[in-house]
């Protein structure tokens, strides 16, 4: 059985209803913000955003534990999921409703064999995350119902709202929500320890904060889907490793209650207020790096490959 509604407030619609729309929406083919767009450093997301293109974009190089936290993902939205939100070709975002899954973790294990290593230091990494993703999944599993949902439960929704004095709408997708709470899902994976004499290495397990240190970004953008959802859910900060897990909510998390989370919502509401002046000022000119600092010891671009060395000589520093 499959249920399809058209999402309203998708970006398109937003920038009918602006009278003026500036010249650099289209020179630089940027119609709205995301919350990953905003939580990310401004080098990084003017090289992906202002200096790549779309097509360039999805062929940048990703790694292992990021394909990981995907499989996961899919996992939870195979085991708990009543209805995904998807994109259609010519209908946009449309809801579907999902059967109940059997072998979930042998269909994403597939997947998840599929993956291509992109060095040698990424195939180890590949190599023991894979030992432990079964592990993972059963903890991902006691975190969710850990949770409560009601069903119905859905996955990928998508929300959107002006943040204040921008031009341009901000549009995400929720992870996991209900009738009465939205999830931010954050997976984190075992930690390559200094080679031994024989040259391999240990790999121990993450420390799971028992505060909300480390995931600033995530408290951001899970203030986001708070604000865009009129305040009505209550907001969960998921994070787990292989073997363990923690929930953080507004009862145990300081920084989940909602005048902290107006602190997190205006922090992506900075961001985007300078980077509309930086496009504004720039015109759709390529000269818009010249108002960036990059910081190249970010470990964001440790894994970009040939990038890295094209965005150094960008800025000229080659």
């Amino acid at each position: 059985m499959e249920t399809e509604r058209k999402v309203d407030n998708n970006s398109d619609a937003f920038l009918e209803s602006i009278k003026e729309l500036p010249s650099w929406v289209e020179a630089y083919k940027l119609n709205h913000w995301s919350p990953s767009q905003l939580t990310s450093s401004d080098d990084m997301w003017g090289y992906k955003y202002l200096y790549l293109t779309q097509e360039q974009r999805r062929k940048l190089p990703g790694n292992s534990k990021m394909f990981a936290g995907v499989c996961l993902g899919d996992m939870a939205i195979a085991k708990f999921a009543n209805f995904l939100w998807m994109n259609e070709v010519g209908k946009g975002l449309v809801k579907k409703e999902l059967p109940p899954e059997r072998k979930i973790f042998e269909k994403v294990l597939d997947k998840f064999n599929l993956y291509e290593p992109v060095n040698e230091k990424d195939a180890e990494d590949y190599a023991v995350i894979k030992k432990g993703l079964a592990i993972a999944f059963e903890t991902l599993k006691k975190g969710i119902r850990s949770i409560e949902l009601s069903n119905p439960v859905e996955c990928e929704r998508c929300v959107s709202m002006y943040l204040d004095g921008c031009t341009i709408p901000t549009i995400g997708r929720i992870d996991i929500e209900d009738s009465n709470n939205i999830i931010e899902m954050k997976t984190k994976w075992r930690r390559r320890g200094r080679p031994r004499k024989d040259g391999t290495c240990n790999y121990a397990l993450p420390k799971l904060q028992e505060d909300y240190l480390g995931f600033e970004d995530h408290l951001s953008q899970l203030a986001f889907y708070y604000f865009a959802n009129n305040e009505k859910k209550k907001p969960h900060l998921f994070v787990m490793h292989e073997e363990d897990y923690k929930v953080f909510t507004p009862e145990n998390c300081e920084e989940l209650k909602p005048e902290n989370l107006k602190k997190h919502l205006h922090r992506l509401t900075l961001v985007a207020q300078r980077r509309e002046r930086l496009l504004n000022n720039h015109q759709g000119k390529d000269t818009w790096y010249q108002d960036v600092v990059p910081n190249f010891k970010h470990f964001f671009w440790q894994g970009m490959g040939e990038h890295k060395e094209i965005a150094m000589k960008l800025w000229g520093l080659t």
